[in-house]
């Protein structure tokens, strides 16, 4: 357990407590396979306290390092999310979700480092790439993206063309729809 994303809870009174985190580097080292290699995001935590029932508000904004899924170099991406989730105490082993987090009677701190981590990793989109700049050109790095250019536009379109119709055979009944696709 790591004491920079923990909340000693059982010793706060009844009430609203504001706590802030950062999350940098460090938390996403023993995870690569999450595929974050950096990160510097901000944290505000809310938790509304009212006996053994507790409300757990979450802000966090700054950028998550990640590699581009088109260069393969590092890239920044936007983090921003805004949740609640309740946290609750119960004697059973509980799984902890999306809208609650289940904590042991024995607990004295509510530990968000996982939940933390996950909502990070979830706020990333899908495709991961560099932005591009204001004549809409990828600021990727161009010598890797060379690299990947076996074929022009052009060329590719003649080889697309060309497989379509040859993949229409010497079938007689095909020779007008062939036709057709050439007349394109």
């Amino acid at each position: 357990m790591n004491n920079c994303y923990t909340i000693p809870y059982k010793s706060l009174p009844a009430g609203n407590h504001n706590f802030e985190f950062h999350i940098d580097n460090a938390m996403f080292e023993e995870w690569p396979e999450c595929g974050v290699t950096g990160a510097d995001v901000r944290v505000e935590a809310t938790i509304a306290k009212c006996g053994d029932h507790m409300a757990l508000e979450l802000s966090l904004s700054g950028t998550a390092t990640v590699p581009c899924d088109r260069c393969l170099e590092d890239c920044q991406i936007p983090v921003e999310y805004n949740g609640k989730v309740a946290v609750r105490v119960s004697e059973e082993e509980l799984e902890n979700d999306d809208e609650v987090i289940w904590l042991n009677p024995g607990d004295d701190v509510l530990d968000l480092e996982q939940y933390l981590r996950e909502s990070v990793v979830l706020c990333l989109p899908y495709q991961r790439v560099h932005p591009s700049d204001i004549h809409g050109n990828p600021l990727c790095n161009p010598a890797m993206l060379e690299h990947f250019r076996i074929v022009s536009g052009e060329e590719f379109d003649a080889i697309a063309g060309k497989d379509k119709v040859q993949s229409l055979g010497a079938n007689p009944e095909m020779e007008k729809l062939k036709n057709l696709i050439l007349e394109d």
